[in-house]
């Protein structure tokens, strides 16, 4: 049984099919729509604060417990504010390598094109069915501004089309469905591996920050980027740069003696910058290809980690910023991603167990949060369950319990699209 099961047994069981319909001319909304059958996704402006690092509603935003209702409302009034502009921290000139990825849609061109004089309409029984559906993705955590994005989408994307057979209105469904999501992270894509080799070509030692709350997984993270490029030839040195906990120290340690990287680390409390840039120097001295600096995501002390990641951010002026969530967290991780975004505008995200969220509700949201692509995905415990995220894969997997995959039609995205 999928995420998507409840809404679909509404939408089987709709009594009468003509209630969401009505025989009024309506705009036509479904012109471009009946073209390519997709809605161009809302851009999201790419913003900072000013350098308020020690900003009280900043700070706080990042793991601030709130109820749905009142969340939703703080994320709506978000949406309507204009963004403040910044100028960004980064201290290096971007070379990410962009990658094509693929999107999903269901044909649905048989159907739309025939005539008939009956409209899919705002009816009370299809409004109906869309709260059912706003219900379903709350309840998979999606993100509060993701599910209003789904919604607009599915009513562009229905209401004015032509009312179908009742055999034929699941179909149409399912298609608006998968676009709307599927919009949901059609951002811009890189590939890391070809972006680290051309790094390698202008500088080295290539240098790789990750960022994120504690218990998301960085440090293990951290372990299987390091055993990836280690299995491309690469020689790798970790920063144990969260001093704030001496597991943490200990556990990098030890997988990077079990992968063959070389760790630089200090005692418990030691100055996290110090330490990465003690890595940088290590690494320059013995010619290694890459460093990555496994940052503290302590959320008791949220100043002093804010000031830290600031400080490490200055002194290691990494060529690629990270931020690894925990797909389990749901809508907690989108906040965390878009916080941190605000303060070190990420390239991009890695999010681990992925193969254990049925929901998606991290993944589908995060993207559309912060307008950053998920460039990684941690699907194991062992240090090669680590692949290259695709949009198509992920939403085939995720929607394959409730929808015939057979249906899906693979379309492939332009790499700046």
């Amino acid at each position: 049984m999928g995420f998507l099961s409840r809404f679909r047994r509404s939408a089987k069981t709709l009594d009468d099919i003509g209630s969401i319909a009505s025989e009024e001319d309506l705009p036509a909304v479904s012109e471009s729509r009946n073209a390519t059958h997709e809605m161009e996704p809302v851009p999201i402006p790419e913003h900072e604060v000013e350098s308020e690092w020690e900003s009280t509603e900043m700070i706080d935003s990042i793991h601030l417990d709130r109820d749905k209702k009142s969340q939703r409302l703080v994320e709506r009034k978000k949406k309507s504010q204009k963004p403040t502009k910044k100028v960004s921290i980064r201290t290096r000139p971007s070379k990410l390598v962009p990658k094509p990825s693929q999107g999903l849609s269901i044909d649905i061109d048989h159907l739309v094109e025939k005539k008939s004089r009956r409209k899919i309409s705002a009816t009370p029984a299809f409004e109906e069915l869309m709260s059912e559906l706003e219900t379903t993705l709350l309840e998979a955590d999606m993100g509060h501004e993701a599910v209003d994005e789904v919604l607009m989408a599915m009513r562009a994307r229905l209401i004015g089309a032509p009312l179908p057979k009742k055999g034929d209105l699941e179909k149409i469904i399912d298609s608006a469905l998968i676009g709307a999501l599927d919009s949901l992270l059609r951002v811009s894509y890189w590939d890391f591996d070809q972006t680290v080799q051309s790094l390698l070509k202008d500088d080295a030692p290539i240098v790789i920050m990750l960022v994120g709350v504690n218990g998301t997984g960085k440090t293990t993270t951290a372990a299987k980027i390091s055993y990836r490029l280690i299995q491309d030839g690469l020689s790798v040195v970790v920063a144990a740069a969260d001093t704030f906990r001496a597991g943490a120290i200990d556990q990098l340690s030890d997988h990077a003696e079990r992968i063959g990287a070389r760790c630089i680390r200090s005692q418990r409390g030691g100055d996290s910058a110090a330490v990465a840039r003690d890595a940088i120097d290590s690494a320059v001295a013995k010619g290694d290809h890459i460093v990555i600096i496994d940052t503290a995501g302590r959320m008791q002390n949220k100043t002093n980690l804010m000031q830290e990641l600031k400080k490490v951010h200055r002194v290691a002026s990494p060529h690629i910023v990270l931020f690894v969530g925990d797909a389990l967290a749901g809508n907690d991780a989108v906040e965390q991603a878009r916080t941190f975004q605000s303060f070190l505008n990420f390239d991009g995200a890695v999010l681990s167990k992925l193969d254990t969220d049925a929901r998606g509700g991290a993944a589908l949201s995060i993207a559309h949060a912060t307008n950053k692509p998920i460039v990684l995905a941690g699907v194991g415990q062992g240090y090669d369950d680590l692949i290259d995220f695709e949009p198509s894969n992920f939403l085939t997997q995720l929607l394959s319990d409730d929808i015939d995959p057979s249906s899906f039609t693979i379309v492939k995205r332009d790499p700046n699209e």
